[in-house]
């Protein structure tokens, strides 16, 4: 997970947290899974347009 990727706008509330430990630990397994995601399907994505050798037409050099 990069962190130093992410960008974001952040207010500073005095007094209680608006949330409760139990939502901010629930908010952050959903952003990191929705980051995991987005690797995912970055990484498929690149496999998917990668140039494999078995699909390329052979040769004419003769090594």
């Amino acid at each position: 997970m990069h962190i130093d990727n992410l960008t974001s706008r952040v207010h500073v509330n005095t007094g209680e947290l608006p949330f409760t430990e139990e939502q901010l630990t629930r908010l952050v397994e959903l952003v990191a899974a929705r980051l995991a995601t987005a690797r995912r399907q970055a990484e498929s994505t690149a496999a998917a347009t990668e140039l494999r050798r078995s699909a390329t037409p052979p040769s004419p050099i003769v090594e």
